[in-house]
């Protein structure tokens, strides 16, 4: 009977094994389809600063003063189409589309036609393409003869989406600004061609691999931050990670709107949602410190107040200062907030994943940026009477999502499943104690039995 014994140790495995059998990205997997065409229901909501004092702050007379508008709330889809040609056991390629439409139901009485003021960054980083005094004049020439300003009047979704404008044509023209190209903060992806693939790790030649990004749009590595270490593309896209999570393990993610890794942590707190439990994560705390307090940084270019992180090499043209920060500069520097009036920071907004430990599955997801403008004063017309240097807010994003209430069903009941499996070790080892206390008893008895026989004869 002590057959039994060994048989803890055989239920876990299997149990292991039947959840890697599942989660890895292979046909006839549960997660392929999930991770292919994800069941959740994603948003991305905007905020925009609207700023009100525009002409006083030219003037220099009084600081920057916002009125935050949002949420305006873009449904996000995602689908991905698999590259089988470029695909492998242990690899699989694919493209991603992702689309967005307003949704005007939830954003009501928001409208996306809505008019704001805000900082008209192609003006504020005119300059920076300049060098010569001749330039400069010409620039200034330039912008008085379009009739732009520092500030700009303009509808949320143009201001999200994209537009442009007489000035940005004529940088285009003189070959400032790259030609052909709108203004735009976020792209609404178009289904991209086939040479600009993706690749992930599929998990089933390596578990930990599983979702972590061999190529990312068409690119093994890439030449914008400070060393090689830096540049390296990895991490997964954060909707699906290893399963089988220990406490306090950190994970790699790839931020794809800025452009690098980034590592987040198991923080011990736990959530429940829709009956799953799971496991709160956080980017580590060193993320937001500049290169002085944390020297590692000095490879994103991270030479600006604490809270805030370097993004200008994903703008077009790349080398903008644009900065991005939790929103509403929580968890910044206090300098941030003191050279602008209508921001507070807000302790619950930062990013954050709960992740069901066994599955390695993202349940419930917010991911938010706030993207800022390093306005300094210059000898230009509409620069001269501003403050030495603001980091100048213009919206911040919130991108959410949670599994649909299918998606819910169908886990939790293979984790009930896997929970049984996990358990019935203990039912087998009992079984095990059960049995094999009969079988003491009866060879006790046998012995005895035998031991009186022979004091008989």
């Amino acid at each position: 009977m002590a057959s039994s014994f060994p048989l803890k140790g055989v239920v876990s495995s299997m149990v292991e094994n039947i959840i890697k059998d599942e989660v890895v990205l292979k046909n006839g997997s549960f997660a392929l389809p999930v991770w292919a065409d994800p069941p959740v229901i994603m948003y991305k909501d905007f905020f925009i600063f609207n700023w009100s004092n525009p002409e006083k702050v030219i003037e220099g007379s009084q600081k920057p003063d916002f009125k935050i508008l949002g949420p305006y709330k873009y449904r996000e889809y995602r689908t991905k189409y698999i590259d089988y040609q470029h695909s492998n056991e242990c690899v699989i390629s694919y493209i991603q589309h992702k689309t967005y439409e307003f949704d005007s139901e939830v954003s009501y009485p928001l409208k996306k036609t809505d008019t704001v003021v805000v900082l008209n960054i192609p003006i504020a980083a005119a300059p920076l393409q300049v060098s010569s005094t001749i330039e400069r004049w010409a620039l200034e020439a330039a912008i008085e003869g379009t009739g732009s300003k520092l500030y700009k009047k303009i509808s949320v979704d143009d201001l999200i989406w994209g537009y442009t404008d007489s000035f940005i044509e004529l940088m285009q023209d003189v070959g400032k600004f790259p030609k052909g190209k709108k203004f735009q903060i976020q792209i609404n992806d178009d289904p991209r061609d086939y040479t600009s693939l993706s690749s992930v790790g599929t998990g089933v030649c390596n578990i930990t691999d599983l979702g972590n990004f061999h190529q990312w749009d068409g690119f093994t590595s890439l030449d914008i931050w400070n060393d090689s270490e830096h540049n390296k593309v990895k991490g997964t896209e954060g909707l699906l990670n290893q399963p089988l999570l220990r406490e306090g393990q950190e994970l790699f993610i790839w931020i794809d709107d800025i452009m690098r890794w980034a590592i987040i942590h198991d923080t011990g707190e736990r959530y429940t949602h829709n009956g799953l439990d799971t496991w709160r994560f956080v980017s580590r705390k060193e993320f937001l410190y500049n290169q002085t307090q944390f020297p590692p940084n000095g490879g994103w270019y991270q030479n600006a107040p604490t809270g805030l992180i370097y993004i200008g090499n994903s703008t077009t043209p790349p080398g903008n200062p644009v900065w991005g920060s939790n929103p509403l500069f929580y968890l910044g520097d206090p300098g941030l907030v003191k050279n602008v009036t209508g921001v507070t920071p807000d302790s619950s907004k930062y990013t954050y994943a709960d992740i069901e430990p066994l599955t390695g599955a993202v349940v419930y997801v917010h991911r938010q940026i706030q993207i800022n403008f390093e306005l300094r004063q210059a000898d230009y017309t509409f620069y001269q009477k501003l403050p030495e240097v603001t980091y100048f807010p213009v919206m911040y994003v919130d991108e959410h999502g949670e599994m649909s209430q299918d998606l819910y069903n169908t886990i939790s009941q293979k984790l009930i499943l896997a929970h049984i499996g996990y358990n019935a070790h203990w039912a087998l080892l009992a079984l095990g104690i059960l049995l094999l206390v009969p079988t003491v008893l009866v060879g006790f008895c046998v012995i005895k039995h035998v031991k009186m026989i022979r004091a008989i004869k």
